[in-house]
């Protein structure tokens, strides 16, 4: 088996115990998914301090390795310069990376894989690599996210893995996803999952439970769904709303509540675990996601695990999650009567709930985290051999 490095920028830290985590619980099961099909891994990422505010999750596989860098990073030309102070050090943690690999996983966009593009290509590197952002291009999109995507599509020596709507004419580019889950999550929630279904058999559903899953950042756009759920009380539909997450619009999401006496229906949850968000999931019905841009949304994949419905704004992958109304919803962007009309209707005409459950959930079977590390190693073996 040969040997992986890892560049991220993904913030890591290390507890008293000596546990290396992070909060971002996702990218951690794909890279221990990856693990599987190599004998030993190294992941360059930046490094802070852990507190017991993070709400973390710790690596088992002892097959993988770090290398700290600096945390860095900003859009202030102060920010800009630090980076510049750093790169010698990024120059030291790549020479690394190379000694300790066969092959190396690069994760778009970043700062710190600008330099590392540059790196591993003049060493002529076996490399791969996912853009983990919107692939086609969109109004106000960041230079460097163009410009990497360019490097990606011209330049890079290896395969790349895109979230893209349809096949790419360039043979180097492959339609990816991004799992969440395992084939072993699929099986623990059949159980709920049928005693869902038996449930809608036997009564409509009386109130809409809904769950938004994300950072409370403008992109995100949960004040959409909350315009959108003052609405449906003005129209006497009955809904709960939890909203799973946290960031900087999360006071003025909890002052909206506040001021329209919303909170006996609107709930903010906070960041939660892996496994606080699944038990969260159970007790709700629909998935509803407002986003501006996204790349490849996993909390609709999640939904589906669960039994949930995903209602959608139409970004780039939007249709093809729910398979163009067969599985889910889709509303129009940023518009919140659409999203509103699409909720009452559901409300109204429940007679598709059962069938799309039951579609959601095969579909979910095929974007599991085995799924997912198996394309990728087959891909680059069958690449460089």
């Amino acid at each position: 088996m040969q040997r992986l490095g890892i560049v991220s920028d993904c913030i890591h830290f290390k507890n008293a115990d000596g546990k290396i985590g992070t909060e971002n619980h996702i990218l951690l099961q794909q890279l221990q998914a990856l693990a599987t099909h190599f004998s030993s891994v190294v992941i360059c990422c930046p490094f802070v301090a852990f507190d017991d505010k993070k709400v973390a999750s710790f690596y088992t596989d002892e097959r993988i390795s770090f290398i700290s860098v600096p945390n860095v990073g900003g859009n202030s030309i102060t920010d800009k310069l630090k980076m510049l102070f750093v790169i010698p050090k990024w120059l030291a943690a790549f020479k690394k990376v190379d000694a300790l690999s066969d092959v190396v996983y690069q994760r778009f966009p970043n700062n710190l894989n600008l330099p590392g593009f540059f790196y591993f290509h003049l060493k002529r590197k076996k490399v791969f690599a996912t853009f983990t952002g919107t692939w086609d291009d969109y109004a106000a999109e960041p230079k460097s996210y163009l410009f990497q995507k360019k490097l990606l599509r011209k330049y890079f020596r290896g395969p790349v893995w895109a979230y893209l709507d349809k096949p790419s004419t360039n043979p180097k580019i492959h339609a990816g996803f991004s799992p969440s889950y395992s084939n072993i999550v699929w099986d623990e929630e059949t159980e709920q999952v049928n005693k869902r279904l038996q449930k809608l058999k036997n009564s409509k559903l009386e109130t809409l439970k809904l769950i938004t899953v994300g950072a409370f950042v403008a992109n995100k756009n949960q004040q959409l769904i909350l315009d959108a759920c003052l609405l449906l009380r003005q129209q006497h539909i009955p809904f709960t709303l939890t909203l799973v997450g946290d960031g900087i619009l999360k006071d003025a999401y909890q002052i909206f509540i506040d001021e329209y006496q919303l909170n006996n229906q609107i709930f903010i949850a906070g960041k939660k675990t892996s496994t606080e968000l699944r038990e969260l999931y159970r007790q709700n019905d629909f998935v509803v996601q407002a986003p501006i841009y996204e790349g490849f949304g996993k909390v609709p994949i999640e939904g589906f695990f669960h039994g949930l419905i995903p209602v959608l704004s139409n970004v780039e992958l939007a249709k093809v999650m729910v398979a163009n109304g067969e599985r889910g919803y889709v509303f129009e962007q940023n518009n919140v009567e659409s999203l509103v009309n699409i909720l009452v209707d559901i409300y109204q005409n429940q007679s598709e709930l059962i069938n799309q459950i039951i579609l959601g959930r095969g579909y979910a079977k095929s974007q599991t985290l085995e799924a997912w590390a198996n394309d990728y190693a087959a891909t680059v073996a069958s690449f460089y051999k």
